[in-house]
């Protein structure tokens, strides 16, 4: 069968509050072929995505991805395979194509996954799923006392490994042990603690290190983003001088800046989003590099439980990589767009559905809820 259609469905809140909160609008992708449709989500700016999808041709490295895919064969994996392969060498030279794909390829697995009647990781070779610990994924809260009652919560649902993350963290070296101080106290050994700091620190190593005593304080299991996320010297000289372990990779686009900063940043926790680094299989192969250096694979997912199973698929029966990314502060968009979600067990563990494709079933109401009307011309004719 072959590729007959792709549609891109820009969705959004009605209010994009400036917070770091990803949740707050998507891109879905459906794709059909031969009476089956397969389903996705990038993780990116919706309107750039489109607009990768559908460009006019620059050069013969800088083409539409629409023109990569659609009338393609798509009967088995090596069909899918070459398609990532074509998409990228004809999709080269525009900066945003890994992410606009990255969705595409999910709905393409998806869809071959349902004519094959199996889970997707079961195309990837793997034949049974091992639960990971769930970490909540949640914002400091804007006081102390607040991140106190937050943790206190996630305690109290059975969480056993909470992370919190940006508003505001690494500027002031007082609040900031004030907010891992609360954390701790509220959880005291009973769960893990991460902090993810959004690349608050740039480049600066010394901003950095000056936190070394309050996070060993913390115990924290790592430290995440702690510069931008190709400052690989950064992340290593880090490495070096505090021994923290650190965490990283959400922004890698690509198989390779994935192994280049397990190779070059030293990071014990490699962190990958199925709709940023060109999908599920290159997430397999970048957990397979990973976990041969040992270095954890671990999910990056802070938007629908669409995007959370795929991007738990490629490391579903791994012994290895034990962390699991649970987001629990979603927009009502993120949580209404899938009809079924995925649940963590009293013991504070979540699995991935086995159910065929990604197990996940899109909620048609919430794509007509959220529908961003958006029309693109070029030379007054209509190309979207």
């Amino acid at each position: 069968m072959k590729v007959e259609n792709i549609q891109l469905y820009y969705l959004s809140m009605p209010e994009i509050l400036d917070e770091a909160d990803g949740s707050q609008d998507a891109l879905v992708v459906k794709v059909e072929a031969g009476g089956y449709e397969g389903w996705g989500e990038c993780e990116a700016s919706p309107l750039t995505s489109i607009s990768n999808f559908i460009c006019p041709k620059s050069h013969s490295a800088a083409n539409p991805i629409r023109s990569s895919i659609v009338g393609e064969n798509i009967n088995d994996l090596s069909d899918i395979k070459k398609i990532i392969t074509r998409v990228k060498n004809r999709s080269l030279m525009i900066a945003q194509t890994p992410h606009t794909f990255s969705g595409i390829e999910v709905a393409l697995l998806d869809l071959l996954s349902k004519k094959e009647s199996c889970p997707i990781y079961s195309l990837l070779g793997m034949n049974k799923t091992i639960p990971k610990i769930a970490y909540a994924s949640v914002l400091f809260g804007k006081t102390p006392q607040e991140t106190y009652n937050i943790a206190k919560n996630l305690i109290n649902k059975n969480f056993k490994a909470i992370k919190f993350g940006w508003e505001n963290f690494g500027l002031n070296i007082k609040t900031d042990e004030n907010h891992l101080v609360a954390a701790r106290d509220a959880i005291k050994n009973e769960a893990e603690l991460m902090i993810d700091v959004g690349a608050i620190w740039e480049t600066n190593i010394d901003e950095a290190e000056k936190r070394k005593k309050i996070l060993q304080d913390a115990k924290i299991t790592w430290l995440e983003e702690p510069f931008y996320s190709d400052a690989f010297y950064e992340y290593s000289k880090l490495s070096e001088i505090t021994k923290l372990p650190l965490a990283g990779g959400e922004s890698c686009h690509s198989i390779e800046s994935a192994k280049n900063m397990i190779r070059y940043g030293k990071v014990k926790f490699i962190q990958i989003d199925a709709g940023i680094a060109g999908g599920i299989i290159a997430g397999k192969e970048i957990c397979d590099f990973a976990e041969k250096n040992n270095v954890q694979y671990v999910n990056h997912t802070f938007t629908s439980h669409l995007q959370l199973s795929s991007s738990l698929q490629p490391y579903v029966s791994s012994t290895k990589s034990k962390f699991a990314e649970f987001p629990q502060q979603l927009k009502s968009l993120a949580w209404d767009l899938t009809e079924n979600h995925i649940s963590m067990d009293e013991d504070g563990f979540i699995n991935v559905p086995e159910d065929v494709g990604h197990g996940i079933k899109i909620n048609q109401s919430a794509l007509d809820q959220y529908i961003v009307d958006v029309e693109i011309f070029v030379n007054k004719k209509k190309i979207f």
